[in-house]
């Protein structure tokens, strides 16, 4: 056992020779080492640096934006920024000429007071600090100025009624939680207390304006201060309206194509129930693209619940034409039409209006014109009653485009939603 022990200090010898520093490495006393020693000794960085205690820190406050973000869904916006933050500290003068013509000098922030700069409607699922750790550049007349790179996670209620050419209003409130303004007064700079020179949009939005402003929040017989920042986001909507914006506007075009076929061709029945399933199909894919939460609805699928209504209606209509395209003449059943169906058609046979329906009318008067010489009579009145029909069918088809392209007028003019 003492074996092994004198063979550890013999191995340990070496080593603590090579602790010990050169005669010509002894510490020396810089003017700066100096510098940092006398104002820190007895400094507290608890409290804040004046020395009356009724007299504020006045902070001022500069925002140098690098990038946001702003998530729809979640309702979150993010700005990731260097924040700019200057103030008096009275503890921290010093005369140059004392040490060595030493203006200014460095301190870690967790040396020294630094102000708690907090934003009140941050989300509290996310982190969000009011302290921060990063070196400070202090002068000899104790100015102090720290450029922490921060980021702040706000909650910002997403309005969605304009869905995908909305605008986004997110304002941020930034102030102290426990010192009033008579203890810590937040201000901005003077000369750009927001600098937009380098920020970065983040993906689907581009930042538009930032406005600034400072709100007292009198309470009582003290003031709380708050910096109020507001910035407006416009959505790139380039995206969003190919998936979403030219659909409706496809399905709206089917829709009004169903009236302009004849109802006796089976496509027409077959391109409006076509154009029903494009609704449910665009309802769908909308589901996906549109978020799920926001303050309003986006009239976007307000136009869509109600095309699919028109859509409805078109199949409907399709159906109806086709059994009055069936009815007329003895041999169907349907017996001749009825007075005022015959009216209808002549009233509109002898009037401009016939211009606007979709077919073939023949000229007055010669509506029971006999193909045949040799027509009986009980032939002739059927094919008067089909031609009765037939015209009636032609007339409700017109009748029911011209309503749906009015329809689809007011959802365009009060729905659809635009880009400035």
């Amino acid at each position: 056992m003492p074996r092994a022990l004198l063979l550890l200090l013999v191995l340990a010898a070496p080593l603590a020779r090579g602790d010990e520093c050169p005669a010509d490495r002894a510490p020396v006393e810089t003017h700066e080492a100096r510098l940092h020693r006398d104002l820190l000794c007895d400094y507290s960085p608890d409290f804040r640096p004046v020395r009356d205690h009724t007299t504020p820190v006045t902070v001022k406050v500069r925002f140098a934006l690098k990038y946001i973000s702003f998530d729809s869904q979640e309702e979150t916006f993010t700005i990731h920024s260097w924040v700019a933050l200057s103030w008096t500290d009275q503890f921290l003068g010093w005369e140059p000429a004392q040490y060595g013509g030493i203006a200014e000098t460095q301190f870690e922030s967790h040396e020294i007071w630094t102000p708690r700069l907090a934003l009140f409607n941050a989300d509290a699922s996310k982190f969000n600090m009011d302290s921060f750790y990063v070196t400070c550049l202090a002068t000899s007349a104790g100015a102090v100025t720290c450029v922490p790179a921060l980021a702040h996670h706000a909650v910002c209620r997403a309005a969605l009624r304009r869905w995908p050419y909305d605008r986004q209003n997110c304002t941020l409130f930034f102030g102290s939680w426990m010192h009033t303004g008579e203890q810590v007064n937040f201000t901005f700079y003077r000369n750009q207390p927001v600098v937009l020179d380098e920020a970065q949009d983040g993906p689907g939005w581009r930042l538009l304006t930032v406005a600034h402003r400072r709100l007292p929040g009198n309470y009582n017989n003290a003031t709380y201060p708050m910096l109020k920042y507001t910035f407006v986001l416009q959505r790139e909507s380039a995206g969003p309206a190919a998936l979403v914006v030219a659909p409706a506007a496809a399905v709206a075009l089917l829709t009004l194509l169903g009236p302009l076929l004849d109802a006796r061709r089976p496509a027409r029945l077959g391109l409006a129930c076509f154009t029903l399933l494009a609704h449910f199909t665009f309802l769908s894919e909308i589901g996906y693209n549109l978020p799920k939460h926001s303050a309003d609805t986006p009239v976007l699928l307000l136009f869509a619940r109600d095309s699919m209504v028109l859509s409805l209606c078109g199949v409907a209509a399709a159906l109806a034409g086709a059994a009055l395209r069936g009815r007329g003449g003895a041999g169907r059943g349907g017996g001749a039409a009825p007075g005022w169906l015959r009216a209808a058609v002549r009233l509109t046979a002898r009037s401009p209006a016939r211009y606007v329906v979709f077919t073939e009318w023949a000229a007055p008067g010669d509506d029971h014109k006999p193909l045949e010489a040799d027509l009986t009579a009980a032939d002739a009145a059927a094919a008067a009653a089909d031609d009765d029909w037939a015209q009636f069918a032609d007339l409700f088809n017109s009748f029911v485009f011209f309503t749906t392209l009015l329809v689809y007028i007011i959802l365009l003019c009060w729905y659809i939603p635009y880009s400035d």
